[in-house]
């Protein structure tokens, strides 16, 4: 087994990306998640990049607050403010953003275009060893 610096983010992302446009309503959004078996879907208009919605987006945004998903859009739900990562990046660098910011999805970007998604869970399906950094530093 390699160490984590010698893998890159390339060698474990997904590059199945599933998308949804920002006019695309949050209960489409939710269909297109579970019809894919994902986590996640990244929110994309002519190959530009504008955010990424998770299940915890769904639940905290839609259900926790009793908000009818049919009438929301992708856009006004999905976290624009993203945190990613190139493909020839570290694998231990990808993780420490993780870590870091605290999340669990990384979009993997080149020349300012989507090419893949890291999660949290891809890393540990191949490594499991690998949750200790995930986690981060214990308190």
């Amino acid at each position: 087994m390699k160490p984590e610096q010698d893998y890159t983010v390339e060698e474990f992302m997904r590059k199945d990306i599933v998308q949804v446009t920002p006019e695309t309503s949050v209960r489409k959004v939710a269909e297109v998640m579970a019809a894919e078996h994902v986590s996640s879907v990244v929110v994309c208009e002519n190959k530009k990049l504008f955010g990424i919605i998770t299940e915890k987006d769904l639940a905290m945004k839609i259900v926790a607050k009793g908000v009818d998903a049919e009438k929301v859009t992708a856009r006004e739900i999905m976290t624009a403010d993203l945190v990613t990562i190139e493909p020839e990046k570290s694998l231990y660098d990808a993780m420490l953003k993780l870590n870091k910011k605290k999340i669990t999805h990384l979009p993997v970007v080149k020349d300012k275009e989507i090419v893949g998604i890291l999660t949290s869970m891809d890393i540990l399906r191949v490594q499991p060893s690998y949750m200790e950094i995930l986690a981060g530093p214990k308190v």
